[in-house]
């Protein structure tokens, strides 16, 4: 049974480690606390996998890469544990590595994210800020994975939605063709990437009466308002779920 299905089965929501170093001392520690991980898989110019965002979200962010750990060393140790796995592919030429990963740790343990083409928006896009090519994909891949490990949980992600999206009524049309768009696609979970604090119980029941679940950033966010199922992410290890109900994946 997949992530997204285990988890509106519990009728609980659900939060997942989010981070952009996948050291060994962090996955070890993601694994000995039952908690979850997240992978970030691209390709160098040369095709050859790592775990880290594109050279060219580098090269325009001016960030230094992440310390992370060789790949497959941590796919290995990952595929030999029972817990959840955010499998984000951030480059259109890394989804062979990505299918090659997920058939290694199984289908039911992983959600598959990518930037979704078709939800790229300029609504809230500031000035000078960088688009990063080669994070974006054609939502088909999410599909066509999903067709191939029916399993798996697929996650599309939108950028630069109006930041009062969920929160002003003039927004209905786009709100109904982005559900649309993911439900056509089979999608399982959406990152709406818009203000974690102008979520509600509205908004999330909104997407679930098409069995869509929303990502919410919970770090700094007041979530005990919402009583509607959604997926949690958090920078802080302590604070994701534990993978409890994942167990039977061994």
């Amino acid at each position: 049974m997949s992530i997204s299905k285990k988890i509106l089965d519990s009728k609980k929501s659900f939060t997942l480690f989010h981070t952009y170093s996948a050291s060994e001392d962090i996955v070890r520690r993601a694994i000995a606390g039952k908690k979850s991980m997240d992978l970030d898989v691209c390709v160098d110019g040369s095709g050859k996998p790592y775990l880290g965002h594109s050279e060219e979200y580098y090269e325009k962010s001016g960030e230094a890469p992440a310390v992370s750990m060789p790949i497959w060393e941590a796919v290995d140790l990952i595929s030999k544990s029972g817990i959840a796995v955010v499998v984000d592919c951030k480059h259109p030429d890394a989804w062979p590595v990505v299918e090659k990963a997920v058939s290694a740790i199984g289908a039911q343990k992983c959600l598959v994210h990518s930037f979704a083409e078709e939800l790229k928006f300029g609504y809230s896009r500031k000035e000078g800020e960088p688009d990063y090519l080669t994070e974006w994909s054609g939502i088909g891949r999410l599909l066509s994975f999903k067709k191939k490990f029916p399993q798996v949980s697929t996650c599309a992600s939108c950028k630069w939605l109006p930041d009062d999206l969920l929160i002003s009524d003039k927004y209905e049309k786009l709100l109904a063709g982005i559900r649309k768009l993911l439900k056509d696609n089979k999608i399982d979970t959406v990152c709406l990437n818009v203000p974690n604090g102008t979520f509600s119980d509205g908004s999330l029941k909104y997407f679930l009466s098409d069995g869509i679940i929303c990502h919410v950033g919970i770090d700094g966010t007041d979530v005990s308002k919402l009583t509607e199922i959604y997926i949690g992410e958090t920078d802080d290890l302590d604070a994701a779920s534990e993978c409890t109900f994942f167990d039977n994946f061994l």
